[in-house]
């Protein structure tokens, strides 16, 4: 695996790094360099070149800033070292598409970077002036020839429904081409819809609809062979889809944030008293009901941890 090495001024490639785990969790492969507040190009350069000496094969190298001291004293060191790519303008997005993908070379990555900064309230308004595509008293019909076959590739609970681990990592990691949210909240909100529009992948289908209506959509084989990512908000919401008809094998958690009188069962996953009655009517229906944050990550039995 290549190995990736933050330099920054101060705690900036640190503070990505924490970042990035908090995402993609614990990355091994990362390193980082920092240049202190007190320190001086002689100080950056020792410690460089410490950490280099420590990395083993092919090393990509993020820097702050063009023409900084990291990436100045990075260039000087290693522009001839075939091993060693170098590349300037750190961001979170850009070291996590390089953790996430490994094979990307230096050019690609810049090109990702640049693709990912947007005007957020400019995007945001555009995807409000998009006629919704889901639409009403669907004959679905003349989509039998797919009933009963969806191609579920994941089913997440998932209080943040779609945010970093979600756009950037599982549906990456699965070549998922539609991601649907079940959720009767979020469909109803046009707010919502455009903001979970914003967050999916741009390339990737998206839909944004009852959980009733997901239930029977999917079942009905509406979306044919796509490789559909099935997200509910909490696990209320995966038990109705259940009852409305819809059906899966298995169910990951993934978020559910601390509430008062919640206790914990991972450190991603917060459960209330109701909540564990509700994973317990989901279990006995045969459900394998798993936790795990990202894809490399070990999935561990959701309903062992809740019972202990």
């Amino acid at each position: 695996m290549r190995n990736i090495l933050l330099i920054s001024h101060g705690g900036m490639a640190e503070g990505v790094k924490n970042s990035l785990e908090m995402i993609v969790g614990q990355q091994d492969q990362i390193s980082t360099v920092s240049l202190q507040p007190d320190g001086d190009n002689i100080q950056f350069e020792n410690e460089l070149l410490s950490k280099m000496k420590a990395l083993n094969g092919k090393t990509l190298i993020i820097a702050d800033l063009a023409g900084g001291t990291p990436c100045n004293v990075a260039i000087k060191n290693f522009l001839e070292d075939e091993q060693v790519e170098i590349v300037a303008g750190m961001s979170l997005p850009l070291v996590i598409e390089a953790a996430v993908n490994p094979q990307l070379t230096a050019q690609e990555l810049v090109k990702l970077s640049k693709d990912s900064l947007i005007d957020a309230k400019a995007k945001m308004k555009q995807t409000e002036d998009v006629p919704s595509v889901q639409a009403k008293g669907t004959d679905l019909e003349k989509y039998k020839a797919y009933e009963g076959q969806a191609n579920l590739v994941n089913t997440r609970i998932d209080e943040r429904l779609i945010h970093g681990q979600v756009a950037g990592i599982w549906t990456t990691s699965l070549n998922t081409q539609r991601i649907i949210v079940a959720n009767d909240e979020a469909a109803a909100d046009p707010l919502q819809k455009s903001s979970l529009r914003m967050a999916a992948p741009t390339a990737m289908r998206l839909s944004v609809l009852p959980v009733s209506e997901a239930a029977e959509n999917i079942q009905k084989g509406k979306y044919g062979k796509q490789r559909l990512f099935l997200l509910f908000k909490n696990p209320t919401d995966a038990l109705r889809f259940l009852e409305a008809g819809g059906s899966f094998e298995t169910i990951n958690v993934g978020n559910m944030s601390y509430k008062d009188g919640a206790r914990e069962v991972t450190k991603s996953i917060q459960v209330m008293q109701d909540e564990e009655q509700v994973f317990e009517l989901i279990a006995s229906k045969g459900i394998t009901i798993t936790a795990q944050l990202v894809p490399n990550d070990p999935s561990i039995d959701f309903m062992e941890k809740l019972r202990n």
